[in-house]
């Protein structure tokens, strides 16, 4: 007020008329100017006598005064053309503070808002450059807030300050014009965000419309490509519920011109990021993200609540000024409302200024630029209802998105456990069902009967060798000797020919059984049960392929579902294939069996700890029931697989089928020892354990070796 005060006495005088320059012609004397205008000297008696009152008024008759002739104010341009307001009136220019005024009646909510909240970051009470402006008045307190005029001088003398201070530390500056007002500003030279506001705008159908206004200083290091905008893909209510967060992305533009961006997932974030990559000069630019969300606002038996991570934790910039103006649906007045700032699990809320400018407008203001890694949270409570209830397919929808992961694994793993119990039953049913070629296979036909690939295995698959007529089998002077006949192979399986080679290296023809040869035939022996412990399993994948493929295609297609939940469907749905297939890597890996047992405890922790990490990483894209519900959907796979391959599984049949043949040896064995089938089944009668109903006799001594395979096996 005191210089408004200053300002019209200065007025005041400036409009009083001056006497010597009353008429534009001289005159030669006080008579004849009474002759030409009677009233211009009673005129000028008035004046003089008016001034005469102010050179002999005091401080309180002025004071007066002015009360009584300010009531008759009229505010005019003064433009050449306009004449006074009339004698009676005192006709003053709008003062700076007037005019100041009417500028901040005509702004916006969003900018009184803004500026209403910027003004209350002058703190008077502490030294700055512009406390000048009070100390020539000792009457006025120090610590009062500047009026409208002093704020923009109080802003010029700190910027003043500022730009002599940064030149000091020698960092470069530059005038950007910030948004609303768009008055040039000082910032540095520095790659950073000089703004970052926020319009939100809850609507009464519970979306929230979200408007940012970013400003940027960009010089190639780390807005390389453009501003990349990270949200949480969920958030968390009071009791620890967690929601997922949809995006819509309506528009993006950079400096007024609209960009092409897109919203990507990963892993536990949403990304808005440009459509197409391109390189962003140095500069200085104004983006405007507008999205929507949905299933932001939190619900409670009492009241609802908007939480908002304004800023987010996750720039790698400095954020120098950071605000947001929150409006609510007409008529509501918001329970409570606060704001935090800093580091997560360091919040603080000394740094956040909130103002209200209507009863369902918040204005929120950080007092502090916001660091790397620092963010700034806002929390509004509205009355129950103030959003409209959303109708019963929005919220299905909404408990799709949020549960989805956990509906779909779910329904992924009750429909191969149900294909499990289908299946069973009609191997019940069909238990008798016989599998074709499988007796003529001695190895395989052992490990049907006896569950095990051993010696007599080995020894079975010497004589099938012998039948083919590749080895011979001799015995001298107790001396066990496999001789080699041929070195055309073919009839054997690949396993069988390297078991061969084991046996004889080289050129080698003959092998003593002895302990200098025991090396060979134990490899030779690993060989041969290894292969017919893997043609088990082939057969078995072979029996249970319908099986696989339903559960394994069912798997994928849960996963497709979750993955269709998110933005980017291919890089959720890889990331979901890539986890389970390390699921079955690392099962596989601890079910197997090693000789070694410091060896199987090593590769059996390293895979356990693999299995851990690996659901740890899951857990960004997938609640942690997904992850168990996937992690169990492929160990059932697994242990469902076993069930199938075990004697009483699909192999059921099989087994039947290898004991009758044992059976039909026993049986027939004085038809069968008397001809040439007994050379053709002499293999079968080794391994099914039927060598007593087989002694030797004229018929078959010619091509007799149970005996000699019976010792050589006792001495391996």
């Amino acid at each position: 007020m005191r210089k408004l005060f200053l300002a019209i006495c200065f007025s005041l005088f400036c409009l009083i008329p001056d006497v010597s320059h009353a008429a534009s012609r001289p005159v030669s004397s006080m008579e004849s100017a009474k002759k030409e205008n009677p009233k211009s000297l009673q005129l000028s008696k008035e004046i003089l006598a008016e001034k005469a009152r102010f050179q002999n008024m005091n401080k309180e008759e002025m004071s007066n005064y002015l009360k009584d002739r300010l009531t008759k104010v009229v505010q005019t341009n003064l433009d050449d053309g306009d004449g006074l307001g009339g004698d009676g009136a005192i006709n003053v220019q709008k003062t700076p503070e007037q005019i100041e005024i009417e500028k901040q009646s005509q702004k916006s909510i969003f900018e009184r808002i803004y500026d209403n909240a910027m003004s209350k970051l002058i703190d008077t009470s502490k030294p700055r450059p512009g406390a000048k402006i009070y100390t020539d008045d000792e009457k006025r307190s120090a610590g009062m807030q500047p009026n409208a005029a002093d704020q923009a001088e109080l802003r010029q003398r700190w910027q003043e300050y500022q730009r002599a201070e940064w030149q000091k530390a020698n960092i470069d500056m530059i005038d950007a014009e910030l948004p609303p007002s768009y008055e040039k500003t000082l910032v540095p030279a520095k790659e950073h965000i000089p703004y970052f506001f926020s319009r939100i705008d809850i609507l009464p159908d519970g979306l929230v419309q979200v408007t940012d206004t970013i400003v940027v200083v960009a010089n190639g290091e780390k807005l390389k490509k453009g501003i990349i905008r990270a949200f949480p893909k969920f958030v968390y209510t009071r009791t620890g519920e967690r929601q997922k967060v949809d995006y819509s992305l309506l528009s993006v533009t950079a400096n007024n011109i609209e960009i092409p961006y897109k919203i990507v997932d990963r892993n536990n974030y949403v990304f808005m990021e440009p459509s197409q990559k391109a390189d962003l000069a140095p500069g200085l630019y104004e983006y405007t993200f507008n999205y929507v969300l949905d299933n932001q606002i939190f619900q409670y038996d009492e009241f609802d609540e908007f939480y908002w991570n304004l800023t987010g934790s996750v720039w790698n910039m400095v954020i120098a000024r950071a605000g947001a103006v929150v409006i609510m649906p007409p008529l509501t007045k918001p329970l409570g409302q606060s704001a935090l700032s800093g580091y997560p699990g360091f919040w603080s809320e000394d740094a956040v200024i909130i103002t209200q400018e209507e009863d369902n407008i918040l204005g929120f203001i950080s007092q502090m630029p916001l660091f790397i890694g620092q963010g700034m949270q806002m929390i509004v409570s509205i009355p129950k209802d103030t959003v409209s209830n959303t109708s019963l397919t929005k919220r299905f929808l909404r408990f799709i998105s949020s549960y989805g992961d956990i509906i779909f694994s779910a329904l992924g793993l009750a429909a191969i456990a149900i294909s499990y119990f289908l299946s069973w039953q009609y191997i019940r049913r069909n238990k008798n069902k016989k599998i074709s070629g499988l007796h003529k296979d001695s190895p395989l036909l052992r490990y049907l009967t006896q569950g095990a690939a051993d010696k007599k295995s080995f020894g079975a698959f010497l004589l099938d060798a012998y039948r083919k007529n590749i080895i011979d089998i001799e015995e001298n002077d107790n001396n066990v000797l496999l001789v080699k006949k041929t070195d055309d192979v073919k009839s054997l399986s690949k396993d069988e020919r390297r078991a061969i080679s084991n046996l004889f290296i080289g050129n080698e023809a003959i092998l003593n059984v002895n302990s200098y040869s025991s090396l060979k035939i134990k490899r030779a022996m690993d060989i041969i049960g290894k292969s017919v412990r893997k043609r088990l399993r082939l057969l078995s994948l072979k029996l249970n392929t319908g099986y696989l493929l339903f559960s394994v295609g069912m798997l994928i297609i849960s996963e497709f579902f979750i993955a269709a939940l998110s933005h980017d469907i291919w890089y959720n749905f890889i990331f979901l294939s890539g986890g389970t297939i390390i699921f079955a890597l690392t099962i596989w890996s601890i079910k197997m069996k090693f000789v070694s047992k410091w060896k199987s405890r090593l590769l059996k922790t390293l895979c356990i700890l693999l299995l851990l990490l690996t659901m740890f990483i899951m857990l960004s894209a997938v609640s942690p029931s997904t992850v168990i519900i996937l992690l169990a959907t492929v160990y059932t796979i697994f242990e469902y697989s076993k069930l199938y391959a075990q004697r009483n599984g699909l192999l059921g049949a099989s087994v039947k089928d290898a004991q009758e043949y044992r059976q039909l040896l026993i049986r027939k064995a004085p038809d069968i020892n008397r001809g040439r089938d007994f050379l053709n089944n002499q293999a079968a009668i080794l391994a099914l354990d039927v060598e007593e109903y087989y002694p030797e006799n004229d018929s078959n001594k010619n091509f007799y070796k149970l005996k000699i395979i019976s010792n050589m096996l006792g001495k391996i």
